[in-house]
């Protein structure tokens, strides 16, 4: 199999697990159109909120330091700019038409996520159907892997909870089972 189709590798990092309630504090795509990793289109953005009204523990401990640099650097953008500046990478990277999504969990986590009434993202440009790593690797465990598994069984390095970090993930994992 080779090359198949464009798709977005999209991950985000938030404030918990409440897909209604939690704040995206860092939102990474990798535009992934066939052409030489080297050359691939990425957007990456620490969000800047002035205020959190969810947040869990384990997600605010994992992503700390993403807080951190949210609270500290009053040059990021906040929620609604981050919004403009990913409607304008998705125009420039697809200017028309609607993009299939790639992610360890687009589909039961980060999409809702990004469309919860914290974040507010339009998702209208993505195409429903999600491509899915762990389900493109089921054939090779016995149970649908995990991206940590996959990165393993590919030699990658653990899962980094870094959102573009992840999404690299996710383009290898596809680029490998694609053969290309």
């Amino acid at each position: 199999m080779s090359f198949r189709f464009p798709y977005l590798a999209l991950d985000v990092e938030t404030t918990g697990l409440d897909r209604a309630r939690s704040h995206v504090v860092q939102l990474a795509a990798i535009y992934d159109n066939g052409g030489s990793v080297e050359k691939l289109s990425t957007f990456n953005q620490i969000i800047r909120w002035p205020v959190i009204t969810y947040g869990e523990w384990y997600a605010m401990t994992l992503n700390w330091g993403l807080l951190e640099k949210g609270w500290r650097d009053k040059t990021l953008p906040g929620v609604e700019d981050t919004k403009v500046l990913f409607s304008q990478f998705l125009d420039r990277v697809q200017p028309r038409g609607k993009i299939t999504v790639a992610g360890k969990n687009a589909a039961g986590f980060d999409i809702p996520i990004l469309a919860n009434p914290a974040n507010g993202f339009s998702l209208d440009r993505f195409i429903r159907r999600i491509l899915d790593p762990g389900s493109m690797y089921a054939e090779d465990f016995d149970h649908i892997p995990d991206q940590g598994e996959i990165n393993k069984a590919l030699g990658r390095a653990a899962v980094t909870h870094d959102a573009l970090d992840d999404c690299w993930d996710v383009v290898y994992a596809v680029r490998n089972k694609w053969n290309c």
